[in-house]
């Protein structure tokens, strides 16, 4: 991905500009302002600071968030050891991380064998549903060696594809600081509840998305049928729209 000298974040919230990289990073990297883990294009300030910068502790916005997992994670653990899991994992991340990256997304939270991300914050993005639809797309490419990356047996007894499962929701969210003694910087709200439970429905190198997610990209993607899905956690059932890799 390209390097940005300044936060893109700063600079789309606030226009100010803060340098990353360069010569003119150096008194903020002396300040403790570097670039952030959620996405290198970004600073702490966008996460640590966000209560005093934003005079608030969350705020709400409309975000696309994105789920993935992988599937046959349990099947994965039981065929190999931890350290090859452990790697499995860690190239699971990186590559999450990349197709996010690349369309200016947030990498929120590592959950697990799961991973969050958020799109429209800090860094504004009018088309941020059709960026997150993108990145998973990109995600299931990349991930189709999965199995064979990961020197798992073909047959794990159980039947399961190792492979990974995205879900995909926009909508309101409140997006910043939670907690006091152990502060974390997340977003929360039905939009995230929704896109979790898709990517619990996703098959492996499937995209679930939801109605108001499609309806964005439905000029890209005219192919795809709707069908109803019962999910946990919601009574009613669920409109989504099922990309396969």
């Amino acid at each position: 991905m390209d390097r940005s000298r300044l936060c893109k974040g700063c600079w789309s919230q606030m226009r100010v500009p803060i340098a990353l990289r360069g010569p003119f990073a150096v008194p903020f990297r002396a300040a403790g302002i570097r670039s952030s883990r959620m996405n290198p294009n970004i600073c702490t300030i966008c996460e640590r600071h966000f209560s005093r910068v934003k005079k608030s502790k969350q705020i709400p916005i409309d975000a696309t968030v994105l789920f993935a997992d992988i599937r046959g994670y349990t099947a994965l653990s039981q065929a190999l050891d931890s350290g090859a899991v452990t790697q499995i994992l860690g190239t699971f991340y990186e590559r999450c991380a990349n197709v996010v990256w690349e369309a200016d997304g947030i990498i929120n939270k590592l959950i697990g064998d799961a991973v969050l991300a958020v799109y429209n914050f800090p860094i504004a993005q009018p088309d941020h549903v059709a960026r997150a639809v993108r990145s998973a797309v990109e995600l299931q490419r990349h991930c189709a060696d999965l199995r064979d990356s990961s020197g798992a047996p073909d047959d794990d007894g159980d039947g399961e594809e190792i492979g990974v499962g995205v879900g995909i929701h926009t909508g309101p969210v409140s997006i910043g600081e939670i907690g006091e003694v152990c502060r974390d910087f997340t977003a929360i709200g039905p939009a995230v509840n929704l896109a979790a439970r898709l990517q619990t429905a996703a098959s492996a190198g499937e995209v679930l998305l939801s109605a108001d997610a499609y309806r964005s990209v439905s000029a890209t993607y005219p192919d795809v049928v709707a069908e109803e899905l019962t999910v946990k956690g919601i009574d009613e059932k669920v409109t989504a729209h099922r990309l396969t890799a």
